[in-house]
């Protein structure tokens, strides 16, 4: 297959890359000799050039790192708040943790526009003219890529209208790929609040180190997860594109090995997934979410929180609404009333959540009029209760669809690969009159 050698100025687009513009390969050895053209500006390159034009492309990489942090530590204060009565101590730990995610958020952002030089020049090209050289190196060609250091691939593309068109695909790519993943890490914080604050309020160092456990499976099930899923889009993706053949086999070769395994400072949030498949018993211990889905019962909606109450999800506005016209009336007076004697039957009747009106009965189970102006004021205080147990329970169940979410992120993140695989196709009938041959 032949293709053209690659003067200095040739459009470049990168898979990591999050804006819709190219950029400008440009030579970076010193004293080129070989040129393009009889003006000697455009210098043909060489596997020793590996820069580009005047700025760099805004990188995926930090960007994914910086709003998995930030929604990460976001996440965390949303867990905190939702938690029941978490001790001090606890929500320092929480904070703090908040704290440092949000801080790492703030300094990632400082390098999407500063990675290129510095990984491009610890990158290489793939895909080498193998026996032509200039200036001692071998020749770059329509079929070269640059492998960058910080993970993506960049390729040559002589045409502005190609180089455009696909860039627009992978930054739209990528930025759905940023989006699902602080999601998952948004979800994930919260979940890691909530689990890791109720594990070691009821079973201390014990209950932390099963969650630890669990974060650690889930992580491994995720990069397993998601390595087959690449395996199955690059094996019947694009059968008869020989660029993205070469992309797979000699460029950039799935790997079963996590990332943060290779670079431990590289990991992002992201990378736990979400916390809640599974959840705490009554005793600390790490039980299924077998129950918690709302369900329809009389006219209502209810839910059951892990201690076993069953929550009205309209969070007991009746109950305040019939208690309202008690205000006033002496405790010792309320049974006379026929308010209050509608309530007692109403409660005796199951109208209201039982986690609402335990306080209303005696230490035989028997509800008590006398006791029902003192339920109207710890009424608010419970209530407050159920909404906490209700965010929680939509935590774990938008959890538990965000834990697909890097799934879609993987397929975002190989369709970027297609994207340039088609983008090389699409430009090989482009280049100069110099051709190279048996590449």
């Amino acid at each position: 297959m032949s293709a053209s050698y690659i003067p200095k100025d040739v459009y470049a687009i990168c898979t990591f890359q999050t804006d819709a513009e190219p950029r400008q390969f440009i030579d970076t050895r010193q004293e080129p000799t070989v040129f393009y053209g009889q003006d000697k500006k455009r210098p043909l390159l060489t596997i020793e050039d590996r820069n580009i034009r005047d700025k760099e492309f805004p990188c995926k990489s930090p960007k994914n790192a910086m709003w998995s942090f930030l929604c990460f530590g976001a996440g965390i204060l949303v867990g905190l708040a939702l938690l029941s009565n978490p001790v001090g101590w606890v929500i320092a730990a929480g904070v703090g943790i908040a704290a440092l995610s949000v801080a790492a958020g703030v300094y990632h952002s400082t390098k999407i526009n500063h990675l290129c030089t510095g990984s491009l020049e610890n990158g290489s090209w793939k895909i080498e003219h193998l026996t032509v050289k200039f200036d001692k190196k071998n020749a770059i060609t329509q079929n070269s890529m640059l492998s960058c250091d910080a993970g993506g691939i960049l390729t040559p593309i002589f045409s502005y209208s190609v180089a455009k068109k696909y860039a627009a695909q992978i930054e739209s790519n990528n930025s759905k790929e940023i989006g699902f993943n602080a999601a998952a890490s948004l979800f994930g914080g919260a979940g890691f609040a909530i689990f890791a604050g109720e594990a070691v309020m009821a079973a201390g160092a014990t209950g932390l180190g099963k969650v630890a456990l669990w974060m650690g499976g889930t992580m491994l099930l995720m990069n397993e997860g998601t390595y087959w899923e690449r395996e199955g889009i690059r094996n019947t993706s694009l059968q008869d594109n020989p660029h993205y053949q070469d992309m797979n086999d000699k460029v950039d070769e799935n790997g079963r090995m996590p990332g943060y395994f290779k670079d431990p400072l590289n990991a992002t949030p992201g990378d736990l997934a979400s916390p809640d498949i599974l959840e705490l018993n009554e005793k600390g211990g790490l039980a299924s979410r077998d129950g918690k889905t709302p369900f329809f019962f009389n006219g209502k909606w209810y839910v059951q929180d892990w201690q076993k109450n069953f929550i009205e999800i309209k969070q007991g506005t009746a109950l305040s609404k019939d208690l309202s016209v008690l205000e006033g009336i002496n405790s010792r007076e309320v049974w006379k009333t026929p308010e209050g004697k509608a309530i007692v039957e109403n409660i005796r009747n199951g109208k209201y959540s039982d986690s609402l009106i335990k306080t209303a009965k005696d230490g035989a189970g028997v509800v008590r009029p006398k006791y029902l102006p003192n339920l109207a004021k710890e009424l608010p205080g419970l209530k407050v209760q159920n909404i906490k147990n209700m965010g929680k329970l939509g935590v774990k169940g938008a959890g538990f669809i965000g834990f697909f979410f890097p799934f879609v992120a993987t397929y975002f993140s190989e369709d970027s690969r297609k994207a340039l695989a088609n983008a090389m196709a699409e430009d090989a009938g482009n280049g100069i009159n110099v051709i190279a041959h048996n590449v």
